[in-house]
């Protein structure tokens, strides 16, 4: 159901990530260089603070040396902020002062989750609490046992495992540990549970309400859209590893054991896909391999999640209208249900934004930095799509380039579409219909 309101949704999602990011960007700047004694610049606390709220993981700074451990709190509460959203938040606050939502907070929450209506917003709510915080505490177990088992002692295990179940559930990327997860190459149980958070936190928190309901009722029948969201997830992880395979079989990944280079390619496709971490650094990674990252960087991780992109939903949409139009179908349809020609519009242009948006902040990125153009793109597109993953050059970013890639994290974290539509008022379109004209395609 559309509820047509005067309540600008999207002006308060910007607004509200815009004032958590600039909050954060202060209290790093001051716990760094007050509480700490290190020093760090407003320029590089604001893209750090951009980092974490949009659930990034790009840092201009070596986190584990160049941070204490208040600023590194401050990280982490500000991942774990924007991994749920302003809107959540905002739910939160609700709830903990007048124990009720009204219709307007209820709107701005299902509003930051994409969804329309003001139904079943409580429910949501505490199923996105529910399994955010039971995955991130059974997640730190997990990592606990990793970290013990490579020697740390039992308080930094504690600390390192509640840091990076957070992180990757949020798919965030950030790491206290040097060189982030590259020392866990070759061990199980480390990226194990970070790729099971990253998958966990990108599946998006309407499939788990409605695969919990389904659990509950004992019908485990899904809706297209739950299954077109778990099948795009499957494909791009496994179809992502089998292409790092054959690009870099012996390339990045020809020091490491068989059951290695499956193992990290199978890694790096699901991190890439808007979480950040790497166990191999992705500049090593061939022309063709680096490639095959931006593509999955791009796509992303599904709508109402804890991760970015232009989502599996649209390149599947998109997927199933070029399939239909091959095989001269007058409309799309998916497992027994049509799709709408709006959506396909929709899907089409969010993928348009993005792509423009991209080589626009890659063209102004080459006026800032002296970088092959190869890296800037990469930089670029890991940005907006809230990745986190760099080939090496963040660290060396001018301070237009590291503005230039701030902006991108955040319009890639509030959504191009979102930003758009405080700057643009609807004009609900003409009752005039106009004669259709022929214009060839292809």
């Amino acid at each position: 159901m559309q509820i047509h309101t005067s309540y600008k949704v999207e002006r308060v999602i910007v607004i509200g990530f815009l004032l958590v990011i600039l909050a954060g960007a202060f209290l790093l700047w001051l716990s760094n260089n007050f509480v700490h004694d290190i020093p760090m610049t407003p320029v590089d606390a604001l893209f750090i603070a951009t980092s974490a709220v949009c659930v990034t993981g790009l840092s201009v700074i070596d986190v584990s040396k160049e941070t204490g451990v208040v600023s590194q709190l401050v990280l982490l509460s500000l991942i774990q902020i924007g991994g749920l959203g302003i809107m959540t938040g905002m739910m939160f606050m609700s709830l903990v002062v007048s124990r009720r939502v009204g219709i307007k907070g209820r709107i701005f929450f299902l509003g930051g989750f994409g969804v329309d209506g003001i139904q079943g917003a409580v429910k949501l709510f505490f199923t996105v609490i529910k399994f955010t915080f039971g995955l991130e505490a059974i997640g730190a177990l997990i990592f606990i046992a990793g970290f013990l088992l490579d020697g740390e002692s039992f308080g930094r295990a504690a600390y390192l495992a509640i840091f990076h179940s957070i992180s990757s559930f949020c798919n965030a990327g950030f790491s206290p540990c040097p060189g982030g997860l590259q020392g866990y190459a070759t061990t199980l149980i480390v990226p194990g549970a970070a790729m099971a958070l990253i998958i966990l936190g990108g599946i998006g928190f309407p499939v788990f309400a409605e695969c919990a309901a389904r659990w509950k009722d004992r019908t485990f029948r899904l809706s297209a859209y739950a299954k077109l969201v778990v099948g795009m997830t499957a494909g791009l992880v496994f179809g992502g590893a089998l292409l790092l395979l054959l690009s870099d079989w012996n390339g990045a990944l020809r020091d490491y054991p068989v059951w290695a280079k499956v193992w990290n390619a199978l890694f790096m496709s699901v991190t890439t896909r808007t979480a950040g971490y790497d166990t191999v650094a992705p500049g090593t990674f061939s022309g063709l391999g680096q490639a095959v990252m931006v593509v999955l960087m791009l796509i992303g991780a599904s709508p109402a999640s804890t991760g970015g992109g232009v989502k599996t939903t649209t390149f599947g949409v998109l997927a199933v209208a070029v399939w239909s139009e091959l095989h001269g179908r007058g409309g799309s349809t998916f497992m027994g249900r049509s799709i709408s020609p709006s959506t396909e519009r929709r899907a089409l242009s969010v993928v348009a934004v993005y792509l423009m948006t991209m080589l626009a902040g890659t063209v102004l990125l080459t006026f800032t930095e002296k970088m092959p153009y190869s890296a800037l793109i990469f930089e670029a597109a890991s940005a907006l799509a809230t990745t986190g993953l760099s080939v090496g050059i963040t660290p060396e970013l001018s301070t237009p380039g590291k503005l230039i890639i701030t902006t991108l994290m955040f319009w890639g974290r509030v959504g191009l579409y979102t930003f758009l539509s405080t700057l643009i008022a609807p004009d609900g379109g003409s009752e005039i219909r106009y004669p259709e004209t022929h214009v060839p395609i292809g």
